[in-house]
């Protein structure tokens, strides 16, 4: 994790690379990535210029993350995102306009 500022808050800059299968074990070690994080009461950045497409578990986590960044005044982008990560975010019916995660 790298730190950076943040829409005038500290924050912390997960890079997401993507393999080829992303497991629940990897999942998990995320999640503990995002739980501290917010634990810290750091926003989230999670870097994903070079990201495939998100498998809908890491969709859900990245959601749910959301969800609780913005419970605290805290918040989860995702930068710079791929084209195969947004048309996997679009094909579960992500709508930015309505969630918590949000789309740089």
């Amino acid at each position: 994790m790298l730190s950076g500022t943040f829409m005038g808050r500290a924050a912390v800059v997960i890079t997401v690379s993507l393999p080829p299968f992303l497991g629940r074990s990897e999942a998990a070690a995320f999640r503990n990535q995002l739980l501290v994080a917010l634990e810290q009461k750091e926003s989230i950045a999670v870097e994903c210029a070079e990201a495939g497409p998100f498998p809908s578990l890491w969709v859900q986590l990245l959601h749910s993350a959301a969800l609780s960044a913005k419970a605290r005044g805290l918040s989860v982008t995702l930068k710079a995102a791929s084209e195969e990560c947004r048309k996997s975010l679009q094909a579960i019916g992500f709508d930015p306009a309505r969630s918590a995660l949000v789309l740089e």
